[in-house]
């Protein structure tokens, strides 16, 4: 063998300081099939099925797709992202809505959102999102109301209220793990947390499978989130600003205790860390730069205090990412306008220098 031939090429000292886009899918797909554990942990079959059905379905358009387009340049990823996209709408349907329904409806958006608005991993709006419109559409009665009146926003701790009154289940362990973090944690800031947010950190026993797990969810955001800072800044705006509104605004509407507004009632419930973490940050839907992130984090905070209110909302977090969806749309199009003139900037201030 020559010594040419025993030559190995190797990338370095080039290296990735990104994940790749598959990777990422696949990373997506694990942490969301520790939620479809946990459901199946609680006997949830009927979600599971929902899940199922969609996920199904989403994987048969990709497959349609390539078969009609035979376009296969990205199928190394396309499909794990199909399968991602099937496993969130699934999770934002409840479980009482027919698998079968939930199948052909999905198989049939999904394949619009490919061949008319740009395809699973680069569409300019979430494909799930579209799903799940479509579904509350046809079964909008499956879908649960607002467990919040105006009378309950209008108490100085709604969600208390909705434990006590047994909205939420409260699990044996919550009151001995309780006890364990306002004598350990909590007492450090001089405040405590009463018995029942843990039960519903944990499970909040909603028919809708991505409302439920918010401590699954928590941890997901860890893995997603942790490799690289930058991706922290739309859900960390989301959050804040969406936080913020509910703290301090939402008192003014409902006639509630000033500056006094229930945030965990907000972020533990209406799927708020879900969408957080799978939904408002997803790739292709994004601005690129920093500024036009915060900015889209930020404006997304503000669509869910209006869509979603301050908690128990069936469907204001799917009206809250096709709006963000939409706007991001427009900071995009500013991003490119203002790369184009600082490109023709630089070209004109290089010919000057070579005249």
């Amino acid at each position: 063998m020559s010594e040419q031939k025993k030559r190995k090429i190797l990338i370095r000292p080039f290296i990735y300081i990104n994940h790749s886009i598959g990777w990422n899918a696949i990373k997506i797909a694990i942490l969301l099939g520790i939620q479809l554990i946990l459901l199946a942990c609680t006997k949830s079959w009927s979600a599971l099925l929902v899940i199922s059905a969609s996920t199904i379905g989403a994987f048969c358009a990709e497959t349609i797709s390539n078969k009609i387009t035979k376009y296969h340049i990205q199928d190394h990823y396309s499909t794990i992202i199909s399968i991602d996209q099937g496993l969130i709408a699934g999770m934002l349907i409840p479980q009482t809505f027919s698998p079968i329904a939930v199948f052909f409806l999905t198989v049939c958006v999904m394949l619009v959102m490919k061949h008319f608005f740009g395809g699973f991993s680069y569409a300019w709006a979430n494909p799930s999102i579209f799903s799940v419109i479509v579904l509350w559409i046809v079964g909008y009665e499956l879908f649960p109301s607002f467990g919040v009146t105006t009378d309950i926003l209008a108490m100085r701790n709604p969600s208390q209220f909705l434990i006590e009154n047994g909205f939420f289940p409260i699990y044996k362990f919550d009151s001995s793990l309780t006890e364990v973090l306002n004598n350990s944690v909590f007492s450090i800031f001089k405040v405590s947390i009463p018995e029942g947010y843990m039960s519903i950190f944990w499970d909040t026993q909603s028919i809708i499978p991505a409302f439920r797990f918010n401590f699954a969810t928590l941890i997901s955001s860890l893995f997603l989130f942790s490799d690289n800072f930058v991706k922290t800044i739309i859900p960390g705006c989301f959050l804040f600003v969406y936080m913020l509104l509910v703290r301090f605004v939402s008192p003014f509407f409902f006639n509630g205790v000033m500056f006094q507004g229930d945030m965990l009632l907000a972020l533990l419930t209406s799927g708020t860390l879900f969408c957080a973490v799978f939904l408002i940050p997803w790739y292709g839907t994004v601005p690129i730069t920093i500024w036009g992130k915060i900015i889209y984090g930020s404006l997304s905070g503000v669509i869910a205090f209006f869509m979603t209110g301050c908690g128990t909302s069936p469907c204001g977090t799917v009206a809250t990412v096709l709006i963000a969806n939409i706007i991001s749309i427009i900071i995009q199009q500013y991003e490119n306008r203002t790369d184009r003139l600082r490109v023709l900037k630089m070209v004109g201030t290089y010919k000057n220098n070579t005249d």
